[in-house]
Order: structure tokens, then C-alpha cells, then sequence
């Protein structure tokens, strides 16, 4: 059975109680059987009673009160008896009474307190005292009375020098035998503090190990996945290659006879350059020939404005003529009458008068004719200059759209020359390109040849990775193993008592709870004193502990590198200065290894504070958990890290918000000048179990 100190302190106050119980009782009867015979009036008998049970229900009440393992319990054995003992042996006349101090006294020597059997039996000895001056005054002088009062005495002193005596050489034995285990406790507390020590590096070990085991898994199956990615997509691309080689077959071809319609372009282009050029010819000859129609129409147009000016002048003759005709008819007239006034004389001149009239008449009738054909001609005459004009407009024009499309066939002609000249080139490159198809297409099959070679190595590398995969697995499951066998140790090392509140340091986490209750008061430790824990008298730790201080018992757990220690029944006062509470554990803790947690991957940017050396970082995280993180940083601090402090803040972390997670660097692996760092937090952070855990179930 392993020891402790309150089951057996308890053990002892129960046996105590348990004779101081019986004795009461017997007494009680006895003492209840005198009444009866009329030896004891009633009135002694309830003195009697209170003397002895009003000390056994003080201390029945001081065990419930301050528990059944209280030390002072012994004390109110050894005060609350020895009152009634004293009040029994001074109001009795039986000498025998003097031994109802025994049976209780023997039972002190639970408790191995030898200062208190000798101030007892002291005591003991003066109420004895006392006992024979008051008999031997009341008549009880005679020689059977002095020898037994002498045996009394002898009785008493030789019971109490055997308790004495019982009590040192049980302080001596067990103070070597001690000694003995305290020598031997020490080997073994040395060599369980190695363990110890071993077995926090080991778990620390273990811990770095299943991480990179994690990790390599992961990396792994990312591998394998791409590997089976990379063969699918080898397939796919053996198959694009076969029909890029179609393709490229198929394109050689067409090129070919592209390069054949090519040439045909060229001779064409050839002869419509040719053609281009003697429609320049021709065209330049019409724009001479219009060019000279159009001179021949000026000229039409001069002539047909000098035969306008001639016609006036016709016809101002012809009004010449009229006028003559007009006169002459006047003058005919005037001779017709001058010869019929000369009578017969005048016959002759009358006759020629009339000739004359009629040749006046004729010559009108001519005059008319003529005008009339003149009005006629001018009325042409203007309707052909009017056609000439527009004839000479429509030269005009047509002269200038000659003109544009001599520039147009000039500018054809050019362009044809200049396509031609491209077509050439552009011939030239598509000999260019089929010769380059026809190297292409030998390419194509030799890179045919090669994909197939990378997908043969492919589909070693994924079987490889796969049986790479299935060790990690395997390595995994042994380091989950080896990392539960540790840590049933250290949790075994606990339950031996070989951690204790010396394993607790300034700045560690944490909790305090009551039996039951569904809230939890999370604080940090300031000073460890004895078996004290002092924590910040914050206003959230009073509004928690206030109502509670004094008045009830907590669950205190605190982390330990990477243990659980948990005290239950924990005192908790304030201290006087009050800016303090006082927690007081008693025993050692139950310990208990800390719970692993899946981690998840992660690329976000984050700024990496180290305390120890006053800087500030920049980094990537690698993955998170909720007991601890991992990220990677180019930065030297990194190189020899381990232990060092950190605080971390995550970049678009919507789940921490801004939150700064602190943890305890235990690991940092150098990767070609990046080091990856892997921390444990003091405490586990709920949030980040659960986001990970859904995140691991997608």
C-alpha cells in the first residue's frame, strides 16, 4: 500500500475516536447501573454525562469541520478526556478509576507526538496527586490505602515511561528506517529525475518525430496524389502527342499545298502585274486621248462662239436686208404713184416700179425665209453649245476620275509588285515551316519516346512512394506507441509523487474550477512558495474566487511542459497586501500526459516575435493544432531556437482575429537556409480543435 499522509492521519483520529467512543459508552453504563442502585443521584449523573460527551461531540465536530485528517484532533482527545478524567478520579472513592486514563492515553501513541505524552502523563500525575491528597484527607490513610495509592503511582508512571519509551523507539526506528529510505528514495529520485528528464525529452522527441511523421505523410500522399496526377496527365499527353504527330502530319501536308497554291499566287500575281502594267499603258493612253478631246472640245467651244458671233452678224445683215426690202418697197410705192401721175409717160417706170415691188416682195419672202431658218439654227445653235458643255463638264470629269484611276492602277500595280514580293517570302518561310514540321514531327516521336520512359519511372515512383507511405504509417504507429508508453510513465512518475508543485514555474498556465462546475477561471502562475501557488488578484479571478474564498475546495490544473498536473482540494486564500490569492495544494497532483491533436497545413503569411532576442520576423506558416504550431522562416535566429519563447500572429486568420498565440520552440529544421519551427503552446486553444477538426472531416 503506498503511503499517505492523509489516510493514515484520518486512520489514526477514527481508531482514537473509536476507544474514546466505547470507553464513553462503558462508562456511561456503569455509571447509569450505580444510579440505578442509588450509589449516584441523578444530578452527578447528567454532570457526569456532560463531562463526557460534550469533548467527544467537540471533536466529532472538529473532524467534520476541519476534516478527519486534522492534527488537532489528537489535542482535543488528549484536553476533552483529560478534563473528564479529572472530574471522574476527583468525584469518585474507587481507586480503580485512576486506569480509565489508559485505555485513551495507549492510543496516543498513534499520533508519536512524545511532547504530548509527557506533558499528558504529567498532568496525569498531578490529577493522581491530587486524587490521593483528597482521599487520604477524607480518612483513606490506612496501609492498604498507602500501597495502593503507591501502585497507582507505580502504575501510572510505569505505563507512561512505556509509552514514552514506545514513542522514541518508534521515532528512532522509523527515523532510521527513514533515513534508509530517504537514502535510497534519493538514488531513486535521482535516477527517476533522469527519467524524468528522459522522459520529457523523449515525449518532446517523440512529439517532433510523430510531427515529422505527420507531416512526411502528408507530404507524401500530396506526392503520391501528384504522381497519380502526373500519370494521368503522362496519358493524356502521350495521347496529345500522338495526335499532335497527326496533326503535324496532317499540317505538313496542307503546307505543302499551301506552298503549291503559293506558287500558283506568285504566277498569277506575275501576270497581273503584267496586266497591271499595260493597263497603266493603256490608261495613259486614254488619259492623252481625253486630254486631247478635251483641248478639241475648247476648240468647238471657241469655233461654236464664233459661229454665234457670225450668225449675229448674219442676222444683223439679214435686219439690213429687211430694212433695204422695206425702203425699196417705200420707194416703189413712191414711184408707182409718181408714175401714175405722169400717166402714160410714166407706164414704163410704173412697170418697173412693180418689178421692182415684186422683187421687194421676193426679196422679203426670202428675208423671212431666212430668219426663220436663222431662229431655227440659233435655237440649235444654243441647244449644241449646251450639249458641247456638258460634254466638256463630263471630259472634265471624267478626265479627273482618269486621273484617280490612273493613281489607283499605278498603286495596284505597286502593291502587286510589292505581294509579290512578300508571296515570295511568305513561299520562302513555308518551306521554312515544312522543313521545320518534318523536324517537329521527329521531336514528337522522340518525345513520345521519352514520356514514355517518364511514365514507366512515374509508375515506379508512385509504388515507391505508396510503400514509402505504408513505413511512415507503420512509423507512425510505433511512435504513437513508444508516445503512450511515455506517457502512462509520466503519469505513472505522478502517481508515485515524483512530481510535485517544485515542477511548477513562474509564467506557466493556468485553470481553477470548482467540483462540478461548468466555468473555469484561467490565470497564469506568479510565485511558487512551499506548497503555495500565488496567481494575480485580477478583478475577473476575484468576481470568480470571492464568493468561494475560504468557503470551498477547487480543482487547480496546471500545464507542465508537456503534462497535465491537477490538485484537487486546493485551498484558496487572499493574500494580505490583497493583489495576490494564495492557492495551497496539498499531496502531489495527478498527472496526466497532455492530449495530441490532429494538425492541419497551412500557407498564410505571419509575424514571429522572439522575446529573448527583442526582434521581430516575417514567416509562413507550415501547419497549426490546437496544442501547438508550426511555421517556416529564413531568418538565423531559427538555427539553434530550442526552448526559445515566440509569439505569432497569422495573417487573414479570421479565427483568431488578430490573436497572438504564444508557444515553447521544440523543434527547428534547416532546409536548404529555411528553417522549419515547430512550437507547443502552454495550453490548449478549443478554437483552433474545433476549426481543425471540421476542416480534417472535409
Amino acid at each position: 500500500m503506498e503511503y499517505d499522509e492523509k489516510y493514515f492521519a484520518k486512520s489514526a483520529n477514527m481508531k482514537a475516536m473509536v476507544i474514546w467512543m466505547v470507553i464513553l459508552i462503558a462508562l456511561s453504563g456503569a455509571y447509569a447501573l450505580e444510579v440505578v442502585k442509588g450509589t449516584r443521584d441523578l444530578s452527578y449523573y447528567l454532570m457526569f454525562l456532560a463531562f463526557a460527551w460534550v469533548p467527544f461531540g467537540v471533536g466529532i465536530a472538529t473532524l467534520i469541520i476541519k476534516g478527519w485528517s486534522t492534527r488537532a484532533y489528537k489535542y482535543i482527545i488528549a484536553v476533552g478526556y483529560g478534563i473528564f478524567y479529572i472530574f471522574v478520579l476527583m468525584t469518585t472513592i474507587n481507586m480503580l478509576t485512576f486506569s480509565f486514563i489508559l485505555p485513551v492515553t495507549s492510543m496516543l501513541i498513534l499520533y508519536k507526538n512524545r511532547k504530548l505524552m509527557i506533558v499528558y502523563s504529567a498532568v496525569n500525575v498531578a490529577a493522581i496527586a491530587a486524587f490521593v491528597v483528597k482521599s487520604y484527607m477524607g480518612g483513606a490513610n490506612s496501609g492498604t490505602d498507602m500501597a495502593n495509592y503507591e501502585i497507582m503511582f507505580c502504575v501510572v508512571l510505569l505505563c507512561f515511561v512505556g509509552f514514552v519509551l514506545s514513542i522514541n523507539h518508534l521515532i528512532k526506528s522509523d527515523g532510521a528506517m527513514v533515513d534508509s529510505v530517504k537514502n535510497n528514495l534519493q538514488k531513486v529520485i535521482t535516477t527517476i529525475e533522469q527519467v524524468k528528464g528522459a522522459s520529457t525529452e523523449v515525449v518532446d522527441g517523440v512529439t517532433v518525430v510523430r510531427e515529422l511523421a505527420e507531416e512526411n505523410r502528408t507530404g507524401a500522399g500530396v506526392v503520391v496524389q501528384s504522381m497519380e496526377e502526373l500519370t494521368e496527365n503522362n496519358a493524356v499527353l502521350n495521347q496529345k502527342v500522338d495526335s499532335s504527330m497527326d496533326m503535324t502530319e496532317n499540317i505538313d501536308g496542307q503546307v505543302a499545298h499551301v506552298a503549291g497554291l503559293i506558287e500558283h499566287i506568285v504566277a498569277l500575281i506575275d501576270e497581273s502585274v503584267n496586266h497591271a502594267n499595260t493597263s497603266t499603258q493603256d490608261l495613259a493612253a486614254v488619259v492623252t486621248s481625253t486630254n486631247e478631246m478635251a483641248q478639241l472640245s475648247s476648240e468647238i467651244e471657241k469655233i461654236l462662239g464664233e459661229f454665234k458671233e457670225e450668225f449675229n452678224m448674219v442676222k444683223d445683215e439679214t435686219g439690213t436686208i429687211e430694212q433695204i426690202t422695206s425702203q425699196t418697197n417705200l420707194l416703189s410705192l413712191n414711184a408707182s404713184i409718181e408714175a401714175a401721175r405722169a400717166g402714160e409717160a410714166g407706164k414704163g417706170f410704173a412697170v418697173v416700179a412693180d418689178e421692182i415691188r415684186s422683187l421687194s416682195m421676193g426679196t422679203q419672202t426670202s428675208s423671212n425665209s431666212i430668219k426663220d431658218a436663222l431662229n431655227r439654227l440659233e435655237v440649235t445653235a444654243d441647244r449644241m453649245t449646251e450639249s458641247i458643255t456638258t460634254i466638256l463638264k463630263l471630259v472634265d470629269e471624267t478626265l479627273a476620275k482618269m486621273q484617280n484611276v490612273n493613281t489607283s492602277v499605278v498603286t495596284i500595280a505597286d502593291d502587286s509588285r510589292q505581294l509579290g514580293e512578300e508571296i515570295k517570302v511568305v513561299d520562302s518561310a513555308m518551306k521554312k515551316v515544312e522543313d521545320s514540321n518534318k523536324s517537329m514531327v521527329d521531336n514528337m516521336k522522340q518525345v513520345k519516346d521519352i514520356m514514355g520512359a517518364v511514365t514507366t519511372s512515374v509508375a515506379y515512383s508512385e509504388e515507391t512512394t505508396k510503400t514509402m507511405m505504408s513505413k511512415y504509417e507503420e512509423t507512425t504507429r510505433n511512435v504513437i506507441k513508444i508516445e503512450t508508453v511515455v506517457g502512462k510513465l509520466v503519469e505513472e512518475l505522478g502517481a508515485g509523487g515524483f512530481m510535485s508543485v517544485e515542477d511548477v514555474m513562474p509564467g506557466m498556465k493556468l485553470s481553477i474550477g470548482t467540483e462540478g462546475g461548468k466555468t473555469e477561471l484561467r490565470s497564469e502562475v506568479l510565485e511558487v512558495a512551499g506548497d503555495s501557488i500565488f496567481v494575480a488578484a485580477s478583478t475577473q479571478a476575484a468576481v470568480f474566487l470571492e464568493t468561494y474564498t475560504n468557503k470551498q475546495n477547487y480543482k487547480v490544473k496546471i500545464i507542465v511542459d508537456n503534462a497535465m498536473y491537477i490538485w484537487e482540494d486546493v485551498r484558496i486564500t487572499r493574500t494580505k497586501d490583497g493583489d495576490r490569492f494564495q492557492l495551497l495544494v496539498n499531496g502531489n497532483p495527478k498527472v496526466f500526459n497532455r492530449r495530441k491533436y490532429p494538425r492541419l497545413p497551412m500557407t498564410n503569411a505571419c509575424d514571429i516575435e522572439v522575446k529573448a532576442k527583442n526582434g521581430s520576423f516575417m514567416g509562413k506558416m507550415v501547419n497549426i493544432s490546437a496544442g501547438g504550431f508550426a511555421f517556416a522562416c529564413k531568418e538565423a535566429v531559427f538555427a539553434d531556437a530550442m526552448g526559445m519563447l515566440v509569439e505569432l500572429t497569422i495573417h487573414d486568420f479570421d479565427l483568431l482575429e488578430g490573436e497572438v498565440l504564444r508557444g515553447t520552440v521544440i523543434r527547428s529544421t534547416d532546409d536548404d537556409g529555411t528553417y522549419i519551427v515547430g512550437c507547443r503552446m502552454p495550453e490548449d486553444n478549443m478554437k483552433i480543435r474545433d476549426y481543425v477538426a471540421d476542416r480534417v472531416k472535409e
